[in-house]
């Protein structure tokens, strides 16, 4: 009989409660991405590639926080591969907001457009930051 105690039973709640937010995430980021496409059309490059890039690493990101998940078995030896993916993410964000400056257009939207950009890299390095699983301290059994 699977009580609250079963580890297999709270490893697959907990999959699922941590997994909900990296989706929506994913879809966010994916519109943003499909948005920064539809934006390379109509001339807007300022706002589009980093719009393009920030949606697509967000999305990428998301995707690959939620797909692997680190079992006890695995071999820790390695570097961590969420880390690796959330330094990825910081990466694009500071990348992304350097090409936004570089292609902000002159006069009176440059401003705008670059804070528009610091928006968009802010969001993508808070959730690259804010979104891998938390390390909690191991519970104590009675016994």
């Amino acid at each position: 009989m699977a009580d609250g105690r079963d580890p297999a039973v709270n490893r697959s709640r907990r999959l699922g409660r941590s997994a909900l937010p990296h989706l929506l995430a994913m879809v966010i980021f994916g519109l943003l991405a499909w948005s920064g496409g539809s934006m390379l059309r109509q001339g807007v490059d300022g706002l589009a590639v980093p719009s393009l890039m920030i949606g697509a690493a967000g999305a990428v990101g998301a995707l690959l926080l939620v797909a692997e998940r680190p079992s006890r078995q695995t071999d820790r030896s390695g570097p961590d591969p969420h880390q690796l993916v959330r330094v990825a993410m910081v990466l694009v964000a500071v990348t992304a907001l350097v090409t936004g400056t570089a292609l902000a257009p002159d006069g009176m939207d440059r401003g705008f457009v670059i804070s528009v950009d610091v928006v968009l890299a802010g969001a993508l390095a808070s959730y690259a930051l804010l979104a891998g699983e938390q390390r909690r301290p191991a519970a104590r059994l009675p016994g």
